[in-house]
């Protein structure tokens, strides 16, 4: 994915027409044609519909749109950092993820970096998972955190767990399944279940949230942007959400109870390499800290 692609594409959804993007982007009709055909192909997906009339975006190119500006807006940054010999002496230090649900976790962990690095800037990029690992190997972030994938076939680089983390269902206080101390798929056979969807889920916990899909009305299933989406749905009353027991906060109005049958899932960090790399190998150590504290 290059960033002419991505220009190219976010040209086309703003006039939906290819000739007023290529004249925007002062290229050819075709060079913008050709982008948008290799985008597609990586993709494996169709982002516009063309006729001789007119152009149209699928449902995939307007749920990819935001995922480009991003993607573009993290490659300019980069290119910028580097190409500014003098930044104020500030000291960049990125961190990828998938969701914005899970950097909360590290506001104690920036701020000991902090006390240590004064000018330390932390930059938070939130991506898709088949673009963030990308960035890693081309070194556009200095780390990931992430639930452990679970196709090891693809290396992402060294990885590095922080701790085991058990599903767990999210109840409103007072509800009759807050008496018990686990529970079972069996247990939430009659509750309407929030999830959050599917392709903003790591691998495992997608395999996971099939299985509660399954033999489930459509109408008992919440899809959310979000894990905390899920949550909030909760609290409203709308039904039970089931997510990784490091996303639930310490809501006095909410309970989580581990869900039984279900294999903890492996949280930690993704990187390249820690020699000649202080701020990441301090960063991991307070990580992990952090995390034996939460235990």
């Amino acid at each position: 994915m290059t960033t002419m692609q991505l220009e190219c594409f976010l040209a086309v959804a703003e006039t939906l027409n290819f000739a007023k993007a290529a004249n925007q982007l002062n290229v050819t009709q075709p060079a913008v044609t050709q982008q948008i055909r290799g985008l597609e192909e990586e993709l494996n997906t169709q982002l516009f519909r063309r006729t001789t009339r007119m152009v149209q975006m699928t449902p995939e190119g307007y749920a990819f749109l935001d995922d480009a500006r991003r993607i573009l807006d993290m490659m300019h940054f980069t290119k910028k950092k580097f190409q500014e010999h003098i930044d104020g002496g500030r000291i960049h230090f990125c961190i990828g993820s998938h969701t914005y649900d899970e950097l909360g976790m590290f506001a104690g962990v920036l701020r000991k970096m902090a006390d240590k690095y004064p000018l330390l800037h932390p930059v938070f990029q939130v991506v898709p998972f088949q673009h963030l690992y990308k960035f890693l190997v081309e070194e556009m972030v200095d780390v990931i955190i992430a639930f452990q994938e679970k196709d090891e076939k693809e290396s992402y680089g060294e990885y590095r767990e922080l701790i085991k983390d058990p599903v767990v269902a999210v109840l409103p206080v007072g509800h009759p399944l807050t008496a018990k101390q686990y529970l079972t798929r069996e247990d939430l056979a009659g509750e309407r279940i929030a999830l959050a969807a599917l392709q903003r889920c790591p691998s495992k916990f997608r395999d996971i949230q099939h299985g509660f899909i399954k033999n489930r009305a459509m109408t008992d299933i919440l899809f959310c942007d979000t894990f905390n989406a899920g949550i909030l749905l909760v609290k409203a009353g709308f039904g039970v959400a089931v997510v990784p027991g490091l996303l639930v906060g310490n809501d006095p109005a909410l309970r989580s109870i581990p869900i039984q049958g279900i294999e903890p899932m492996s949280y930690g960090a993704y990187y390249k390499s820690i020699s000649g790399k202080p701020l990441l190998q301090m960063f991991l150590q307070l990580c992990k800290e952090n995390f034996v504290s939460r235990v």
